[in-house]
């Protein structure tokens, strides 16, 4: 018995010593949308809650996810509905104890800017049929084949749940499925014509709910077009209260997270004795004075694009220069109190959502909404309409009947989609990652969190290992705030 048990106190002896080098991570997480709250639940969990996590947020947590206010109630204001099927945002309701906010049937037309092409009905059956003599089969048959690409999509649950993870967005699609990463070089119009799809259901069908939902036409790329027609065909809610309390829980809630009101204004890499540690530099909302951290991961959760309003300098990081291509598309939502003019459309009764599918008009769409706590008994009488331009008031006053208040939120929503060859990346370099390269295949509240578990198990995995490789591991410098010069 004792040539048995020497070994397993050397073992023991030799684990625990491994064990007590590796030191809690400190980690810095830059945004406060879904994306960075994704990232600090997913961390969290992959280090048993032995981790110290800094969130730079100089804005309201939510990011995207936001509302506002007419009257008494709150309307949401960015990202407003979610995949019946979205499996982390379903995970993350349940775990903070939410619930999906009630919701009505709607009835929708279809408006060129002059003429209505399409207009729902009461009954379903009647609604199909309409189709059916317009387009033939052929929106049962796409229907189809997005679900067949939905499918394929869903693998990365499986995927992640193994703890596989990925360094640029290439590699992750083509995990799904090897066609995939095809999909960014051909626009969705070219994509379903070479598939056989008319172009009258594509110019209509497929035109429509990609204005509505990103301000951009069928020259976008294949996969953000197929991810827009599966929200289109799809099951969709909403969260009771707003989906901003998604993001908001998952980071108040968090006991590892300080939350830091503060821009971050530079990122500059070093190394004590060989080990590397990122110094952030940040300034708070109502000062000059920049300070500055130190961590052993730094996580960018915000668009990097030149057509931010923040931008941060990246100083002695070797390797590649980072830079970050592209813009993104600048969406105008006005919330609009009033009564529609049905007449203005070409309708003879009132509908609760009119989408268009000609870029060259004004506005994208109109929509009733009800509020943030699901539809009263009364119908409401708030309507969003997108628009890629400030809306005249003479527009509004044509478009309503009559006009109580009018409200705008201009935001930058979503890259503005190409065809062109992007190598996005999840990891800039040891230790540095980003969660927003995702949103160049798509940008979604699910997308985020799935972005977000794939930078977390990366960071995890990645420093784990960088412990079993530097058994001797360096005091960190004293990460008290503390001016420097500009």
């Amino acid at each position: 018995m004792r040539s048995y048990f020497l070994p397993l106190l050397a073992s023991f002896i030799l684990k625990h010593a491994f064990c007590s080098q590796i030191q809690t991570p400190k980690i810095a997480v830059i945004g406060g949308g879904i994306g960075a709250a994704s990232t600090t639940h997913f961390l969290t969990e992959l280090f048993n809650n032995d981790l110290k996590i800094d969130l730079y947020e100089a804005n309201k947590i939510g990011g995207r996810l936001a509302t506002i206010q007419i009257d008494d109630n709150e309307y949401e204001a960015g990202g407003s509905v979610i995949h019946s099927q979205n499996k982390y945002m379903q995970e993350f309701v349940h775990l903070l104890g939410m619930e999906h906010r009630p919701s009505r049937e709607q009835r929708f037309a279809i408006w060129n800017g002059t003429d209505i092409i399409f207009e729902e009905s009461n009954s379903k059956i009647f609604t199909l049929a309409k189709l059916i003599y317009k387009y033939g089969i052929q929106p049962f048959k796409l229907n189809s084949y997005i679900d067949s690409i939905f499918a394929d999509f869903a693998k990365i649950y499986h995927l992640q749940n193994k703890g596989q993870s990925f360094m640029n967005v290439t590699s992750m699609l083509m995990a799904m499925n090897k066609e995939f990463p095809k999909l960014l070089q051909v626009s969705i119009k070219d994509h379903l014509l070479n598939l056989g799809y008319p172009e009258k259901l594509i110019d209509e069908l497929v035109e429509a709910p990609l204005l509505v939902d990103y301000g951009q036409t069928t020259a976008v790329h294949s996969f953000v077009g197929c991810v827009t027609l599966s929200v289109a065909t799809g099951d969709l809610w909403s969260v009771k209260g707003g989906n901003k309390k998604v993001p908001e829980h998952l980071i108040y809630r968090n006991v590892n997270v300080n939350v830091l009101s503060s821009f971050v204004n530079k990122i500059r890499y070093r190394t004590i004795n060989n080990f590397p540690i990122y110094e952030v530099h940040y300034s708070n909302k109502d000062s000059i004075d920049v300070m500055k951290n130190h961590y052993d991961i730094v996580i960018l959760a915000n668009p990097l694009t030149k057509d931010q309003k923040t931008h941060i300098t990246f100083e002695d990081i070797p390797g590649d220069d980072l830079t970050f291509l592209g813009e993104y598309q600048t969406t105008i939502a006005t919330l609009v109190k009033g009564d529609i003019n049905p007449n203005y459309f070409g309708l003879e009764e009132e509908l609760d959502s009119i989408l268009s599918c000609n870029n060259n008009i004004d506005i994208r769409s109109v929509g009733r909404i009800d509020t943030v706590e699901g539809p009263t008994k009364i119908d409401s009488k708030i309507w969003k309409i997108f628009s890629n331009a400030s809306l005249p008031l003479t527009l509004l006053n044509n478009i309503f009947l009559n006009i109580e208040e009018v409200k705008e939120v201009a935001w930058k929503a979503y890259p503005r989609y190409t065809t062109n060859a992007r190598l996005d990346k999840f990891k800039l370099y040891d230790g540095l990652y980003h969660v927003n390269a995702i949103e160049w295949a798509a940008s979604a509240m699910e997308m985020s969190a799935i972005a977000g578990r794939n930078v977390a198990i990366l960071a995890h995995d990645e420093f784990l290992q960088r412990f079993s490789n530097e058994p001797n591991t360096p005091n960190m410098p004293k990460d008290t705030s503390h001016k420097i010069e500009l």
